[in-house]
């Protein structure tokens, strides 16, 4: 009973400060925050960056948690081993571009709950300013759209006309995702998220769609992520 009610025990060791706790745990909400920013203006991802953004800061500050409970105890320590070694990712991560900014956000988490506040600062100011030189000279040439197609056909044509779609849309693309493929007994409808380098890709992505039917309805629509 007594082991019991020592586990109630809320008080704290003689190295924790509330004041430092949180104020480690604000500049490290600040920092994601400004990572999700960075990541939404910079990043190479054409889809998911809103969602992301937002799963990098709970990354993060989940992060600073666990290592703000487990720094001052071995056995603890011990124990998030044994406990990570049976996490498993269900949802496969697309891009390896996401991946470094999980790492991004999990370093903060770590560097901050381990109060390690100039490190960690003067790295991630570091990272900001790579990350912005590299994605510079991509981000000035480049366009993000919505393309969305629809044009009729035979359930006979049908898987022709598709492939012969998404030939075109990938030559002219620097990346492409499907997002939405429905068709009927008439009428094919698709949506595509593609990357192109400038309004001449567009251009010829169009003036090739057409030349499978003059009749095929294409829409491209800005897509701000």
């Amino acid at each position: 009973m007594d082991e019991l009610l020592s586990q109630l025990d809320f008080n704290f060791t003689d190295n924790f400060s509330i004041t430092s706790y949180v104020i480690n745990i604000i500049i490290a909400a600040i920092l994601l925050y400004i990572l999700s920013i960075v990541y939404r203006r910079y990043g190479n991802s054409i889809s998911n960056r809103n969602q992301l953004s937002k799963v990098l800061i709970i990354v993060g500050l989940t992060t600073f948690i666990i290592i703000s409970i487990v720094k001052s105890s071995l056995a603890l320590s011990l124990g998030l081993v044994g406990a990570l070694s049976i996490i498993r990712f269900r949802t496969a991560i697309k891009e390896p571009e996401e991946l470094g900014y999980f790492f991004i956000a999990i370093c903060i988490g770590l560097g901050m709950g381990a109060s390690q506040l100039l490190p960690t600062l003067i790295g991630f100011l570091m990272l900001v300013v790579i990350i912005i030189i590299l994605s510079n000279k991509k981000l000035n040439s480049s366009l993000t759209q919505n393309l969305v197609i629809s044009t009729t056909c035979n359930q006979e044509e049908r898987s022709n006309i598709v492939g012969k779609i998404s030939s075109i849309i990938e030559e002219n693309s620097k990346q492409v995702e499907l997002k939405r493929l429905n068709h009927s007994e008439t009428t094919v409808d698709l949506n595509f998220l593609v990357n192109v380098v400038n309004l001449e890709s567009i251009q010829s992505i169009s003036k090739e769609l057409l030349g499978i039917d003059t009749k095929m309805n294409i829409t491209f629509i800005d897509n701000e992520i």
